[in-house]
């Protein structure tokens, strides 16, 4: 049996409906579950999102992509690297585990942006330290920001749905940035107030997404940066760029690790620079 697996009263929660209906449901064979030996059922996350998606019962028409398929059973970590439940789930590539950690933390009352900026964000800090001091590899990294995409997609998939705002926003990460988790982290944070996004990826060069802004006139452009190769010619593309950007009134939100310093923040002036998911979660409310 999962440990991490759901109660009735979670996916009542989920479902936006009672105890009784759940029970009623798995009675009649419509969502699988399993019994502890207390004779408590428990059902699987992935189980509790097809079961959503077939019903239309407060779930998004586009839950992302379809994630591999469940870990085999897998060693555990290193002593000297080991760290929480999410940590080692990820380090691992269990993404269904860490799936349903993410999940039970959200049942647990924290929010999306403190899930986000604690948990998910924490991890992956960690996991890229570790990576610099050679005490993870290139393919571990790899597995871990993998099971981490998967794991916070699953989470969407079964986060209850706000309703629309109207807003659109477009967000991607600059040419040569190719860390992807941090545009999914926040596709999925405006999401969660309501938004519509439009997520462009990684590695995305600024000259290519001024037509899809002329095309679809976004509320708000966010644009990640982790890593920054050659900051003189991103500079003078996002001169032009947000130049563009503020005669047709779009405001332009900059984050990552690259915008930290004063001096980057010189060169690529912006309307906000959020720290923080939660921030960028304000920020989404605001513009709502």
């Amino acid at each position: 049996m999962d440990p991490f697996s759901l109660t009735t009263k979670d996916v009542a929660k989920l479902c936006k409906v009672s105890d009784a209906t759940v029970k009623r449901w798995a009675e009649a064979g419509l969502i699988s579950s399993e019994r502890t030996t207390g004779g408590h059922r428990r059902f699987r996350a992935e189980e509790v999102a097809r079961f959503q998606k077939e019903q239309s019962l407060g779930v998004r028409q586009n839950p992302g992509d379809a994630s591999p398929g469940s870990a085999r059973a897998r060693t555990t970590v290193d002593k000297e690297i080991a760290g929480s439940d999410l940590f080692n789930s990820l380090v691992l590539g269990k993404e269904e585990e860490a799936a349903n950690l993410l999940i039970n933390s959200f049942l647990a009352g924290r929010s999306v942006g403190e899930i986000f900026d604690e948990s998910v964000a924490g991890c992956m800090r960690r996991i890229g330290d570790l990576w610099l001091e050679g005490k993870l590899s290139v393919a571990q990294e790899h597995l871990a920001t993998r099971a981490a995409l998967c794991a916070v997609h699953k989470m969407r998939s079964v986060v209850p749905v706000e309703e629309a705002c109207g807003k659109l926003l477009f967000c991607f990460a600059l040419e040569g940035d190719f860390h992807e988790l941090a545009t999914h982290l926040v596709q999925i944070t405006f999401e969660n107030e309501g938004w519509e996004v439009m997520n462009f990826g990684s590695n995305t060069p600024l000259y290519s997404i001024e037509g899809e802004i002329r095309k679809h006139s976004p509320d708000l452009v966010c644009i990640s940066s982790t890593v920054m190769n050659d900051v003189e010619r991103l500079a003078r593309d996002f001169e032009t760029f947000s130049g563009n950007a503020k005669k047709l009134n779009i405001p332009v939100v900059l984050g990552g690790r690259s915008f930290l310093s004063d001096t980057i923040r010189s060169r690529f002036p912006a309307t906000h620079y959020p720290g923080t998911f939660a921030e960028l979660s304000e920020l989404a409310k605001d513009y709502s």
